[in-house]
């Protein structure tokens, strides 16, 4: 049996041929036209000299392009690698070379990389003439179809290779109130937050919708003019636009599922959220590495805001102890997780993988603790790295990005929590010049893109050990408002 995730496209094609695949503002494309669509990319992908097997860098917007161009990508046999296009080339092109990219593809012709051979996809064809190719390569249970990034934006990228079953498997995970007729918002592809819903989506056959851009204006607007019924947010998304939605006055009663991953949510955010943009909230944990592993109804949410669920069927979720005793209700320790969906090592990684992956169980460095009802509650990490919104963060790579500014003597990253109880990457900086801070801020976005930090602070130390470690926690109660 061919598991190639693209005839999806054309099964559903076959049996619905009127069936909506996609939605912009501008128009809506059956699930035939998109069939048609991504021959005609195949065809050109081809003809450009890309081969099964070889990895394939795409830098694209968010825009059905891109989408079209993963499951072309995946009918030839190409891997596809995200490359987002916000993070600096320097960047970029570091994730090309570790994992080997073949060909870089997009739609602007300013992000091809030095070194690697670039496609251009803003002058082609999709007229009704243009010739296609409906041949799938034929994929089986180990045949690659992406490399997924954990935190391919910061300097050191954790990339694990996703296969044609693997994805199918995640397809099958819990979606409430999933139809048919479903539409769902899609978010940004290049992370595993927007991919995976935007996959589902296509097994089920049900519709994607497309919003102009990923502000918040937009993806509110596209909710609403387009009826959403499925959205995916982070807890930061889910709170601009749930702020925004009670600005305007507005509402999206065709919410049947709106799923916020990342972590527990607020207290502040749910009620925020429920009272402004639907009542229907859902809450999950998991990672990349592992795929979803437990979830909340809102049910749970109204008697433990804070939880993160119920372990899901298909996963086992432990606490144990430094030496890997389990610890009883009630105890909090470090997680350890093993999924059907669950990768086993980090692709060309072996020393990051015998870290975090070891006699089956994935540990991904978060500590919590499961109640008397068996709900898991998340309590903090254990090592350096930042958890935000499913977004990884290392720290340190930060740091050391902003110590190369010349007015920065001394950096250093925490979590500060915002007045509405939501938490953002913030710096402090010891500086020689204070009235570089505005140059320091623009340096950082222009080096670190997404990873950039959202708050900044002068000081003249950092609190550091006798040994020179920062000490990140007296620095969030320090500055932290």
């Amino acid at each position: 049996m061919n598991t190639n995730i693209a005839s999806l496209v054309y099964e559903h094609a076959k049996l619905r041929p009127s069936g909506i695949a996609f939605i912009t503002d501008q128009q809506a494309i059956t699930y035939v036209q998109l069939s048609r669509l991504v021959s005609i990319l195949a065809r050109h992908l081809r003809n450009h000299g890309i081969e099964p097997g070889q990895v394939v860098g795409v830098s694209m917007a968010h825009n059905p392009l891109h989408f079209m161009t993963i499951l072309a990508l995946a009918q030839v046999g190409a891997v596809s690698l995200p490359l987002h296009q916000a993070i600096p080339a320097e960047r970029r092109l570091l994730a090309a070379q570790r994992y080997g990219a073949n060909f870089v593809v997009s739609g602007r012709n300013e992000f091809a990389l030095d070194g690697i051979k670039f496609i251009g996809l803003d002058k082609i064809s999709f007229a009704a003439d243009s010739p296609g190719d409906d041949f799938i390569h034929p994929a089986t249970g180990d045949t690659p179809m992406r490399i997924v990034i954990s935190s391919g934006t910061s300097g050191d990228p954790k990339g694990m290779l996703l296969t044609h079953e693997m994805m199918a498997l995640r397809n099958r995970t819990i979606e409430a109130g999933a139809t048919l007729s479903s539409r769902v918002i899609t978010m940004d592809m290049n992370f595993i937050v927007g991919f995976r819903p935007a996959m589902s989506a296509l097994a089920r056959g049900a519709i994607l919708v497309f919003s102009p851009s990923l502000t918040a204006e937009d993806v509110l607007h596209g909710m609403v003019r387009h009826r959403v019924t499925h959205a995916y947010f982070s807890p930061f998304q889910a709170r601009d636009i749930a702020a925004l939605a009670g600005s305007k006055g507005l509402s999206c009663p065709d919410l049947v599922c709106l799923r916020i991953g990342g972590g527990h949510i607020r207290k502040e955010l749910l009620h925020a959220v429920t009272t402004k943009l639907s009542r229907h909230v859902y809450a999950s944990y998991g990672s990349t590495e592992s795929g979803m592993v437990t979830y909340a109804t809102p049910e749970m949410l109204a008697a433990h805001s804070n939880t993160v669920g119920r372990v899901c069927e298909w996963a086992t979720v432990e606490v144990v102890d430094s030496e890997d005793n389990l610890l009883a209700s009630g105890t909090t320790g470090q997680l350890r997780v093993r999924s059907d969906h669950q990768f086993k090592e980090y692709y060309r990684d072996q020393e990051r993988s015998r870290r975090c992956f070891r006699n089956g169980w994935f540990y991904p460095g978060d500590l919590g603790h499961f109640d008397a009802e068996g709900l898991l509650y998340i309590d903090g990490r254990t090592d350096e790295q930042i958890n935000l919104g499913g977004m990884i963060i290392n720290p340190e790579d930060i740091e050391a990005t902003l110590a190369a500014h010349p007015a920065v003597i001394d950096a250093g990253v925490f979590v500060a929590t915002e007045g509405d109880g939501n938490e953002v990457t913030a710096l402090a900086l010891v500086l020689n010049d204070p009235s570089q801070m505005d140059a320091i801020q623009a340096y950082a976005r222009a080096k670190l893109g997404p990873l950039a930090p959202i708050r900044y602070f002068s000081q003249p130390t950092l609190p550091r050990t006798a040994t020179g470690k920062l000490k990140r926690g007296e620095l969030a109660v320090l500055l932290s408002t």
